[in-house]
């Protein structure tokens, strides 16, 4: 087997049963820098902290066998390198073989990576701390702004006055909305955003964000619907506020881009399992629509469409990238279907547990539909 051996990247060694070496290949030879002198030499001088010479031969606390063991061997010159050797017994422990393989880039490019990840956390935590302090003292003076306008608005008379301070109120509240939304992108990018489950009235909820909606929708002149299916529990525990968190992110889409036509909410009940149940909900509108291939940018953060569209409807891009995030972590999934022109539909699909008594509600009305 020589020449076999002769052509393995590997280091070879052969010893026999008193410890001496009686052939090393030319990987062997070369990364132990024995040139000549490796045949004849102990194993103990090679692997001197797994190997202990003795009158008889050897001793050795490595397992024999097929299992590959992180080891240290030396040099000639008595420096070390990392190998994961495996040793074999043959002929009846007449003789024995080595296999080892050179790990040191591995470990070098894995303490390497160890240290980029470690550099990376430190840098996503200052950026985490430095958006959450700038945000912070963006809010404050914004606050400030809106509520002085709240209270001008209250007192003004004047239709130009008003219409400039309306302007003003809702100036700020968009501000607040970016503030939010970068602050959440924030945690979510940190690992550090986590979702409160309570139980809470479903339908309740859905009212709650029509009403949010349903004057900005319906002065454009659009119809607005809102549909859900009678198999859709009354009371689900999930995280409430991020629902309707991700529903007014693709409402207030659909609002800004449809100018003639109609937006449509559906929610059907497409599964349930083990006190869980599956729900999608469907986001429709008549408006400009999304190209095929601008569709792959929504969902990437500070990602926006087109320029233009940007510069005429505003946004920072972050709203359907924090949906994304925060669907995948109620574990379902979002997509889209549109044409350029033709309108855009939204769906995604969330998992949410079940009351007891909706789960008893649920067990009979699938019952008596298979009835």
């Amino acid at each position: 087997y020589s020449y076999v051996f002769e052509q393995m990247n590997d280091l070879v060694i052969w010893f026999d049963e008193r410890g001496y070496v009686s052939y090393g290949n030319a990987t062997a030879v070369d990364k132990l820098e024995y040139d000549d002198l490796l045949e004849g030499t102990h194993i103990s001088e090679i692997f001197p902290n797994e190997f202990t010479e003795t009158e008889d031969g050897f001793t050795t606390s490595l397992k024999l066998g097929n299992e590959f063991q992180e080891i240290m061997a030396y040099r000639m010159n008595k420096t070390c390198f990392a190998v994961e050797a495996k040793i074999s017994e043959l002929l009846e422990g007449r003789y024995y073989i080595c296999v080892a393989k050179d790990i040191t880039n591995r470990n070098f490019l894995t303490k390497r990576i160890k240290q980029v990840e470690q550099e990376a956390e430190a840098a996503l935590k200052v950026k985490s701390e430095f958006v959450a302090n700038v945000t912070h003292e963006l809010r404050t003076p914004v606050n400030g702004i809106l509520g002085n306008t709240k209270e001008l608005i209250s007192r003004v008379q004047d239709e130009e006055c008003q219409r400039i301070l309306d302007l003003m109120e809702r100036g700020c509240n968009d501000m607040n909305a970016i503030i939010n939304n970068i602050l959440d992108f924030s945690k979510l990018e940190a690992g550090k955003f986590t979702l409160e489950a309570r139980e809470f009235d479903f339908r309740k909820m859905i009212d709650y964000v029509k009403s949010n909606h349903i004057h900005k929708i319906t002065e454009k002149g659009l119809d607005f619907f809102v549909t859900i299916s009678p198999e859709v529990p009354s009371h689900i525990i999930s995280d409430e506020l991020r629902i309707v968190q991700i529903l007014n992110n693709l409402l207030s889409n659909a609002a800004k881009f449809t100018s003639v036509g109609k937006i449509t909410v559906e929610v059907v009940k497409t599964g349930q399992m083990d006190g869980r149940a599956e729900l999608f909900f469907l986001v429709k509108d008549t408006g400009i629509g999304i190209s095929k291939e601008n569709q792959d940018k929504l969902f990437k953060s500070f990602s926006q469409v087109d320029a233009s569209i940007s510069r005429q409807y505003g946004g920072t891009g972050l709203g359907l990238n924090i949906s994304k995030q925060l669907v995948e972590m109620m574990g379902g999934t979002i997509d889209i279907q549109s044409e350029e022109g033709q309108g855009t539909m939204f769906t995604f699909s969330i998992w949410v547990d079940l009351p007891e008594a909706e789960q008893a509600d649920a067990t009979t009305v699938d019952r008596d539909t298979v009835l």
